[in-house]
């Protein structure tokens, strides 16, 4: 991943990841973000699409429960937020997040302020940013309880400083 040596990473990782075939979480999880890295530097990404970055981030890291770099991966990723958070964005990264307050509630680890101020930040960005997006691709009927990401957002944040008590 070296001197924008992409292609020659490309070579180099995807035999490992062919290897394993189906059972692609035993793949460490450096191996997986390099060549998708690599393939959506070279244009070679399935979808072509901005966002697909995003969730690649989101799943890779908080699969391999390696939360304390995935969630600041997922926080970067997402930025800014105002053209980055959508239903499909949020529907992940949510699940994260969630992952982690269940490993922290577990009392499974333990995470630095620093990456508390982080998650404390974007949930705000997010509450800010999400008044208008709604966490599911229905649109809500009059009377209907609708869910956004403003309102999910809080919910979290309300959760983890619970976890902080």
């Amino acid at each position: 991943m070296q001197d924008n040596c992409y292609k020659e990473a490309i070579h180099y990782y995807k035999p490992i990841v062919k290897k394993v075939g189906d059972d692609i979480l035993s793949v460490t999880a450096i191996v997986l973000t390099n060549l998708c890295v690599s393939y959506i530097m070279t244009s070679q990404n399935p979808d072509k699409q901005e966002l697909h970055l995003c969730i690649v981030n989101l799943v890779i890291y908080c699969a391999k429960q390696n939360f304390e770099f995935g969630i600041s991966r997922i926080i970067r990723s997402l930025e800014p937020s105002g053209k980055k958070l959508e239903v499909d964005t949020w529907f992940y990264a949510k699940r994260c997040f969630l992952a982690l307050v269940d490993s922290l509630a577990k009392q499974m680890m333990v995470l630095k302020d620093a990456t508390y101020t982080g998650i404390d930040d974007f949930l705000d960005a997010a509450d800010s940013q999400g008044k208008t997006v709604y966490t599911s691709v229905e649109s809500p009927g009059e009377g209907q309880n609708s869910n956004t990401v403003s309102r999910e957002a809080r919910l979290l944040k309300r959760m983890f400083l619970k976890i902080r008590e």
